[in-house]
């Protein structure tokens, strides 16, 4: 689960910092004394820091198991782990690492994120050492994972 979790946060990272999309919200940022909505953006202690993309990315872990992490506006995601476990949560900063919590547990899981690839993939590092790809993938969780019909 730790590893699943560390996966996610580094996939979150590699969401992170659109150029383009980064540069045309810098020119849209408030001046003194307005409020912006920075719902979709971490802060924390990591600096340069700025935004975690929301978009579907698969998690490859050290292992070779595949999970699929889903990032929403507002700094939440859900997950599907490789044995079909659902679960979801928030993600915020934390002593310059990205931080995942899962709903209903207290500890949150942390990773340090490599450099984003040119296309589009990066490695995230688990503070158990364990090392994850995240790969950006089109369309929503649902079109990745078996996701049983409900009656």
């Amino acid at each position: 689960m730790k590893k699943t979790l560390a996966l996610a946060a580094s996939l979150a990272l590699v969401a992170c910092n659109n150029n383009a999309e980064s540069e045309a919200d810098n020119a849209n940022a408030p001046v003194a004394g307005e409020v912006a909505d920075n719902s979709d953006v971490l802060e924390g202690e990591a600096p340069g820091f700025e935004a975690v993309a929301p978009g579907t990315y698969q998690v490859t872990r050290s292992g070779g198991e595949v999970d699929y992490i889903q990032i929403h506006p507002g700094m939440t995601f859900s997950r599907v782990a490789a044995d079909g476990t659902a679960t979801g949560g928030s993600i915020f900063m934390k002593d310059g690492q990205a931080c995942f919590l899962v709903e209903g547990q207290q500890q949150e899981n942390c990773f340090t994120d490599g450099p984003k690839q040119p296309d589009g993939s990066m490695q995230t590092t688990s503070a158990a050492g364990n090392v994850s790809t995240i790969r950006p993938v089109e369309g929503a969780l649902e079109d990745h994972v078996d996701v049983p019909p409900q009656s």
